[in-house]
């Protein structure tokens, strides 16, 4: 028989953990590059029902007649008040969370502490060494490149929290944090004061009196009787399952509660109750390879183990560690600090943009700051920008994290730019697959540098009909660069006959809305009579306004600079006569007066709108 341990880890990608029938999983690609999920995990105890029924039963010192409901039960039973006895359990069962996996626990005493399994709040060394192994693999598994973009989303999230698990333990396995989440969604910081050296048991401190704990039932239940098991199974918290006591198992010299009330990964370390709410045993593992096979901890050894350690849990306890950690405990109340908080964070998003756009870099900072570290993408995005400004490698290291964290939450600002960074290999690896799907996924969410960047990248495939799509989508959003692209492809003849007209109607939309090297090209569409007939004057005219007309910011292609009309001018000049090229000046001065407000009609219509603002 082979026991399986059965803690969620990273539950909310389900990268590890026990399935149904208690294996592991793990990610790996076949020969074609499909992920196929595989079996891999910590093994960390899941749960077992248990029980054992009899009303005459005695109770140790844990358990107390039923009294005046306390100061935590009151605040509880105001959103959840309880028709039952299980849902009087419900009401002392917490969720765990300890970055690494979640897990169960519940009240079993008057000062709140928390029994749950020791493998939901401590790591073997075996665990954190496959944790970290994991994180390596997919890691170089990622760094090959993901052709298929459900896959590529997919695996990157499981990365991100791999890359979260394993940072939030120490070296000997013990979590930075324990979050208590309670039933009317209350998070409360936990301590662990005792762990077992007997069992799979862990007990928690936590800054609160007076719970009504769940009532020990110590004596033996028959074979067949009615239990209910309480957790927080694969992330669906106080859920509620019921089976029958199935028997007694001997497993490395420990008796066990067998049930068949089903057990899942994130019921570790809660209860097995009977129908009057008495807790029979903790839940604890699962036979692998069966369903229906489930393993708790009999009450009546919890007892025992806690009476051993009262002593050593209540010099913890005492101690200046835990004086100085209750000092720094914050519980989170939602109903009431979660509208201050958004109010908060919406008027420094706010300010951190309009600061940003300002060129306000020193006021920008501390707003885009704070709304960047409460995960506002757009924050973190233009934080970002002014540590990419510094140009040390700290914060660039910094900047790239940022980017990525903004990307993942899908600001297409960020998207965009991880995609020109993955194109050109700058301060990330190279990989052209990924990069398309970023300028992808940038374009979808309606920002036209995305479209116009996955145009291009399409145009140096060959793809032009792709690429013709993707300048017209990125045209229609406002950008003034895409219009330029689109008369390029029509110059060219890629994807489209070659149509000079199309071409110069394309570059005069793109020169009357600000694009420098789009006026440039009207100097030459002059100068060389391509549409019509050759007109020096007005290629004079066309070069003065590149060289005098320089807003647009999309005009950084490769070969551009601002200084080629100025260069070219002198040779131009020639050719006029001194009317000439004074009436050239002048109607050059006039058309960037008329572009400049035209130009800046045209940005503000089609400004990027960013979700928070």
């Amino acid at each position: 028989m082979r026991i399986v341990l059965c803690l969620l880890v990273i539950s909310a990608t389900a990268l590890t953990g026990c399935n149904k029938s208690g294996s592991e999983e793990e990610i790996s690609a076949d020969s074609s590059g499909s992920i196929t999920p595989v079996v891999q995990t910590i093994k960390s105890p899941d749960t077992s029902v248990a029980d054992s029924t009899n009303k005459n039963n005695s109770h140790s010192s844990l358990s107390a007649e039923p009294q005046k409901a306390s100061a935590l039960t009151t605040e509880l039973n105001k959103t959840h008040k309880p028709r039952n006895a299980i849902e009087s359990a419900r009401n002392a069962t917490v969720f765990i969370d300890t970055g690494f996996g979640t897990g169960s626990g519940f009240f079993i005493d008057k000062q709140c502490t928390v029994v749950t399994n020791k493998h939901v709040v401590m790591l073997e060394k075996k665990d954190i060494r496959e944790l970290e192994e994991n994180q390596r693999e997919l890691a170089d598994y990622l760094l090959r490149g993901i052709a298929n973009r459900e896959d590529r989303h997919r695996l990157t999230e499981r990365m991100d929290a791999l890359d979260k698990a394993v940072q939030s333990y120490y070296p000997d396995g013990t979590p930075k944090e324990i979050k208590i989440t309670l039933v009317n969604g209350r998070v409360i910081q936990a301590k662990t004061k005792g762990i077992s050296t007997q069992f799979d048991l862990a007990y928690l401190h936590i800054k609160e009196h007076g719970c009504d704990p769940l009532i020990p039932l110590l004596e033996d239940l028959p074979l067949g009787h009615k239990v209910y098991t309480i957790g927080n199974p694969v992330g669906l918290k106080y859920s509620v399952t019921s089976g029958i006591i199935s028997g007694m198992q001997e497993y490395e010299d420990i008796s066990y509660i067998q049930t068949d009330a089903a057990i899942n990964p994130g019921n570790s370390g809660g209860p097995l109750i009977d129908r009057d709410g008495q807790f029979v045993g903790v839940n604890t593992m699962i036979l692998e390879g069966t369903e229906g096979i489930g393993f708790a901890l009999p009450a009546k050894e919890v007892v025992s183990d806690m009476q051993a350690l009262t002593r050593e849990m209540s010099l913890a306890v005492q101690s200046e560690e835990f004086r100085q950690w209750e000092q720094g405990v914050k519980s989170h109340k939602p109903e009431q600090n979660d509208k201050k908080d958004s109010e908060e964070l919406k008027a420094a998003v706010r300010k951190c943009v309009l600061e940003y756009d300002n060129e306000e870099w020193g006021a920008a900072l501390p707003e885009c700051k704070f709304a960047a570290k409460k995960d506002d993408p757009q924050a973190q995005f233009l934080w970002a920008q002014m540590l990419f400004g510094k140009g040390d490698r700290i914060s660039r290291q910094k900047a790239i994290k940022l980017i990525k964290q903004s990307s993942k939450a899908g600001y297409a600002e960020a998207l965009h730019s991880l995609g020109a960074m993955h194109k050109y290999g700058d301060l990330v690896e190279r990989n052209i697959s990924l990069s398309d799907d970023l300028y992808k996924e940038s374009c979808e969410k309606q920002y036209s540098m995305g479209c116009n960047s996955l145009g291009i990248s399409y145009l140096e495939q060959n793809m032009y009909k792709e690429a013709e799509g993707a300048f017209e989508k990125s045209a229609q959003l406002g950008s003034t660069l895409a219009l330029y692209n689109l008369g390029y492809l029509s110059e060219q003849g890629f994807g489209v006959p070659v149509d000079k007209k199309r071409a110069e109607d394309y570059y005069s939309r793109a020169a009357r809305l600000g694009s420098n090297i789009a006026q440039y090209r009207m100097f030459w569409y002059s100068y060389k009579g391509f549409a019509k007939k050759k007109d020096y004057a007005m290629a004079y005219t066309w070069l003065m306004v590149s060289e005098l007309d320089k807003r647009s910011m999309e005009d950084d292609l490769p070969g551009w600079n601002d200084d080629i009309p100025a260069n070219t001018r002198f040779f131009v000049e020639k050719l006029l006569n001194t009317q000439q090229r004074q009436k050239a000046k002048t109607d050059a001065k006039l058309l960037v007066e008329k572009i400049s407000i035209d130009a800046e009609k045209h940005r503000r219509k089609h400004l990027y709108q960013r979700a928070s603002i």
